[in-house]
């Protein structure tokens, strides 16, 4: 899963709320909430789409091994994608 490319689909909203993000499945009705680290996760998916370089980033700058963290990251992953709040692919 490290090399494939994730993106939020257009049914999905958010709202950043101070270090905390809301997400909204408009299709499913699905809320689903993200702490600190994984609005950061999040945000940085929008811009990039590629785990391995999001996975990069982060790791320089939480200090937790990077064993880890991808593992956390593909678990967040895995989840958001059985809830329709990530996609795989460019479109």
């Amino acid at each position: 899963m490290t090399e494939i490319r994730l993106r939020v689909p257009d049914e999905v909203l958010s709202n950043r709320v101070e270090e905390e993000t809301v997400l909204l499945n408009l299709r499913t009705g699905v809320y689903y909430g993200l702490d600190a680290t994984g609005t950061r996760f999040f945000e940085l998916l929008r811009t990039t789409g590629d785990f391995a370089e999001v996975r990069q980033i982060m790791s320089e700058e939480f200090d937790v091994p990077v064993q880890k963290l991808e593992a956390d990251l593909l678990s967040l992953s895995k989840d958001m994608l059985a809830k329709g709040l990530l996609a795989t692919g460019n479109t």
